[in-house]
């Protein structure tokens, strides 16, 4: 198993290659250890993620409507890093430079450290607005109690 950290090692040890296709890698891989690190998070927190691309959606949402400043800001970030991994993988005809893949790489390690920020009482806070949140807007449920 990878933990999510060992792709931003990945994305800085790629970011330092001397083409383009590495420097594209290096997004993709940056965006992808954010991504998963939410991942890691939400199912700490007892959410029943997604394991398609619904997932992508399923984090931004919970983080924008979470009622934590860090946490919607860490949303934000996961969604410009998706565009710029979009970009990456899929825009070839738009040039990569290796500024862009190290800009990426800050962003997903300052997205990193935002979840990681969060005490225990704020996690708790974001558990039960979130839950409110997907009771009354999204009419769904994802959290689930979890065994002590």
């Amino acid at each position: 198993m990878i933990d999510s950290r060992e792709l931003l090692l990945l994305s800085e040890r790629l970011a330092r290659g001397t083409c383009e296709a590495d420097w594209r890698a290096a997004v993709s891989r940056a965006y992808y250890s954010a991504f998963h690190h939410a991942r890691e998070f939400f199912q700490a927190l007892g959410f029943d993620v997604p394991r398609s691309d619904a997932a992508h959606a399923f984090f931004w949402r919970r983080m924008e409507n979470s009622g934590h400043a860090a946490l919607k800001s860490a949303g934000s970030t996961l969604v410009q890093l998706r565009r710029q991994r979009n970009r990456a993988d899929y825009d070839v005809h738009e040039t990569v430079i290796q500024r862009d893949a190290r800009s990426v790489i800050t962003r997903a390690a300052e997205t990193i450290h935002l979840i990681d920020s969060l005490g225990s009482g704020d996690r708790q806070a974001a558990i039960e607005v979130i839950r409110t949140y997907e009771r009354d807007v999204l009419r769904e449920t994802t959290w689930r109690v979890r065994p002590r």
